[in-house]
């Protein structure tokens, strides 16, 4: 019952106002031309007090209406019973059903049932048929003179079939109502969307109405031309541009304020308006070169940090060989120098690889034999036993790639794994397998996998949770990947999945 009381706005407040008025009206009738309509003549004192009672009580009804707001269908309950109450009263002291008013309980009745359930529009015919069943039997009580039996069911069938009708029209009335609010809600909706991404597009874009007169302009464009230019005709905002050129799917270059602009205009309808669509390419190529130089900035930061700690023990190492006559310190510091030296030559490399990522040269593989031999190098290179790097791959795997860079992104991973692996068989283990379009290759170790404070930053340059690591490893072996169409991707604890391309053909 509480889901069919009906809402304040819309349809139901014009039907609540509307029966308002009209009450007042009907009641101010009713108190000052009664008479004069030979009403109230059997008993005409009751029926002034019944009129001037009738007319207050609308009064108070209508002037309530801001309190109205919670209870609603509560509110047109009472204003039903009211009507009923006061209009069967009239009647009662009017000759009965003679009396005409029987128009006036339809009309209040189908109002209010325009704005409520099905079961309350029966509810309030109910009202109606047994006033109407109840003023004739009271009649008939005190030798009134009753009306025909028949006319007065007949009328409270009617009343029956006018609430229902006005509910079923109420109904229809507000599931469109409903319907013009979810779209009206929908389009501001997509207003604000398009407004946002407008505003917030690099470029700049004018809609011209089939006047070629401008109707919007985005902010872009408003801060290149530094001035709001809606309601100009677009040849005086670009010159050059026009309608043809829109026609046509067209572009040119317009010189405004000191700026250089690519215009490209187009007919997205025919409604007869167009689109301009506004680079400032200039503006994009200064962007492009801050980014640039940002991204060298954080390199060459990243690189003089990782190289200051283990050229600075290589420096050290070899001062104190310098003074050191015992043979054995000799070796040791030595052996620290090389060390540290070897780390500077990885990073390197690391970064060396980074400039051949633009430039791969990809060719069919076998990818079977072509990880055995690698294996092998990876075996020696590592100092890994046969039993410690474990190799399944089946026959007749063909991918596209670079050799070199898969050589490259596939002994990072390893490395990367030997790192943390054990030294018992099958600590690392390679996989190869078919996957759709697509080949996959798994390297996993068993060692205590990826450290959580590490996982956000897993592909980021110099992210490192290995002492001596220099956080490039991943980095190169994603990037190199990608430049082949290929992919990297952490899978769990120490397992990398690297995705390769097959060739075109297969």
């Amino acid at each position: 019952m509480r889901g069919s009381e009906p809402s304040i706005a819309g349809m139901a407040g014009t039907v609540g106002r509307l029966g308002d008025l009209l009450r007042v009206a009907v009641a101010g009738v009713l108190l000052v031309g009664g008479r004069q309509m030979s009403l109230g003549e059997e008993w005409p004192s009751a029926f002034l007090w019944l009129s001037v009672g009738y007319f207050g009580a609308a009064v108070a009804l209508a002037v309530l209406r801001p309190l109205r707001l919670r209870r609603a269908g509560a509110w047109v309950t009472a204003a039903v019973l009211l009507d009923v109450a006061a209009l069967t009263g009239v009647m009662t002291v009017s000759g009965g059903f003679r009396s005409g008013l029987v128009p006036f309980l339809y009309l209040a009745v189908g109002g209010a049932s325009l704005v409520v359930s099905r079961r309350l529009a029966a509810f309030y015919a109910a009202l109606v048929a047994l006033a109407l069943l109840g003023e004739n039997l009271w009649r008939t009580g005190v030798g009134g003179g009753p009306s025909d039996a028949y006319l007065v069911g007949l009328s409270g069938a009617g009343a029956f079939a006018v609430a229902l009708a006005a509910q079923a029209v109420g109904e229809r009335l507000r599931r469109a109502e409903a319907s013009i609010r979810a779209q009206q809600e929908t389009l501001a909706w997509q207003r604000e969307i398009n407004d946002r991404i407008l505003r917030e597009l690099r470029d700049g874009v004018l809609v011209i109405d089939d006047e070629d007169v401008v109707r919007y302009a985005s902010q872009p464009l408003r801060q290149w031309l530094g001035r709001e230019p809606v309601g100009e005709r677009v040849e005086e905002v670009l010159p050059g541009v026009d309608r043809l050129l829109a026609r046509r799917g067209g572009e040119r270059w317009v010189a405004v304020q000191g700026r250089r602009l690519r215009c490209r205009a187009t007919v997205p309808y025919r409604g007869g308006g167009w689109l301009a669509f506004v680079s400032d390419l200039e503006e994009v190529s200064r962007e492009f070169e801050r980014n640039k130089l940002a991204s060298l900035g954080t390199l060459v930061s990243g690189v003089a940090h990782e190289v200051r700690n283990p050229l600075a023990a290589v420096v050290q190492a070899l001062e104190l060989m310098r003074g050191e006559e015992n043979a054995a310190a000799r070796e040791r510091l030595l052996a620290m120098a090389l060390d540290n030296a070897e780390r500077i030559e990885h990073l390197v490399e690391d970064i060396l690889s980074l400039g051949r990522r633009q430039r791969p040269q990809p060719e069919v593989l076998d990818l079977a034999g072509w990880l055995r031999e690698w294996r092998r190098e990876a075996l020696a290179r590592l100092g890994r036993g046969e039993e410690e790097v474990v190799l399944e791959v089946g026959e007749g795997l063909r991918i596209w790639i670079d050799p070199l860079h898969l050589r490259h992104i596939l002994d990072n991973l390893v490395d990367n794994a030997a790192q943390f692996a054990s030294r018992r068989a099958g600590a690392i283990r390679v996989r190869a397998r078919a996957e759709g379009e697509r080949v996959c290759v798994e390297v996993c170790d068993d060692g205590p996998g990826v450290a959580p404070e590490v996982r956000e930053r897993l592909f980021e340059p110099f992210a490192s949770s290995r002492p001596g690591g220099t956080g490039l490893g991943l980095y190169v072996a994603r990037t190199l990947a990608q430049a082949n169409q290929a992919e990297v991707e952490w899978v769990d604890k120490g397992c990398f999945r690297v995705w390769l391309p097959r060739p075109a053909q297969e």
